[in-house]
């Protein structure tokens, strides 16, 4: 499952005007105004999609929140990361260095760093747009990258040229405002441009020796998020048993929530020789062995929460999964709990 920093989420929820009650908004994305403060914890990337679009429908047609986000975010608030950028010789040093380690605070998409020419291009690659949500989102990541770069050099940067892969429903002129110019809509990629002299600009506390000891620990650290990170099918299975008290989801439903392309999804589980039906019936086998055995609900509410409309059609899949019934498989968790012998 695709999650990003809780930052995001808190200074999302912050610039919400139009929404004075804040608490739904955590609720939202699993945050507590005190929780959302550490920005090492992680808020899944369906959640954050909901909160974005949930924003943008208090203010639409003239959406501000994300750009006002975006012109607020301080290197201090990343951490380790925040401080690894802020203290890189140069903006070129410390962007190629967002590249490598962006996975701390964000495990959706990822950005690339490169001299064209004359040009040098700062681009990211993220889930196709295809909710507003995301497109919110890649917007406010490159507005982003443009105000660290801002705070780093003590300069008002301006980009020649921005563009994005969506196309762009109502007003623009917050993000027109924080870049300096019209970004380009229906792009190929999602990127800045600066001119090569704007990246070689020296950052003001830039110091070769703290720079170094950061990128020791943010080495450090990308290895603990390395050991962490489940695989694809995990997060699969997991998206699945969520959703599946609404009846059996959809891939798209599915993909939506992780942020991921339908097609894109489906490429990617037939590459490691997994289909999307057959992990939707482990979900609900994991699922309904772990509510049978460690649950006091009903045979026939353990159908209802793993996706089956007749307590008929579960006991037959459970019998198929276990080769034993619902309450059979009950009778002996139960007794193995209990420390009882085993007929």
């Amino acid at each position: 499952m695709g999650v990003v920093s809780a930052i995001y989420a808190r200074k999302q929820i912050e610039h919400a005007v139009a929404l004075p009650n804040k608490a739904p908004l955590y609720e939202m994305v699993g945050l507590t105004p005190e929780t959302a403060q550490d920005p090492e914890v992680m808020v899944p990337i369906g959640a954050y999609l909901d909160l974005m679009e949930a924003v943008a429908a208090s203010e639409w047609p003239d959406v501000q929140f994300h750009m006002k986000t975006s012109a607020s975010m301080r290197c201090d608030e990343f951490g380790l990361f925040g401080l690894a950028f802020k203290t890189a010789p140069t903006i070129q040093q410390g962007l190629q260095r967002v590249c490598q380690y962006v996975r701390l605070h964000n495990q959706v998409s990822e950005f690339t760093a490169e001299q064209q020419g004359d040009r040098y291009m700062w681009a990211m690659k993220g889930p196709d747009p295809v909710r507003l949500g995301l497109a919110l989102s890649h917007e406010a990541a490159l507005a982003t990258t443009l105000t660290l770069c801002r705070e780093a050099t003590g300069l008002e940067l301006y980009p020649q040229h921005v563009q994005f892969r969506h196309a762009r429903d109502g007003l623009i002129g917050p993000v027109v405002e924080h870049f300096g110019l019209t970004p380009e809509f229906g792009a190929e990629s999602d990127a800045m441009f600066f001119c090569v002299d704007q990246v070689a600009q020296p950052s003001v506390v830039g110091d070769s020796a703290i720079w170094a000891y950061m990128t020791q620990q943010l080495d450090l650290a990308m290895k603990e998020v390395v050991a962490q990170e489940q695989p694809l099918e995990a997060q699969v299975i997991s998206e699945v048993a969520k959703l599946l008290s609404g009846g059996v989801p959809q891939l798209s439903e599915v993909s939506a929530r992780m942020g991921v392309g339908e097609r894109t999804l489906q490429r990617r589980l037939s590459e490691r020789g997994k289909t999307f039906q057959a992990l939707v019936d482990e979900a609900r086998q994991k699922l309904a062995h772990q509510l049978v055995s460690g649950s006091p609900y009903s045979l026939v509410e353990i159908a209802f929460l793993t996706g089956f409309s007749e307590q008929s059609a579960f006991s037959r899949a459970f019998k198929r999964w276990s080769g034993q019934s619902p309450r059979a498989f009950r009778k002996a968790a139960q007794g193995e709990v209990l420390g009882l012998p085993q007929t």
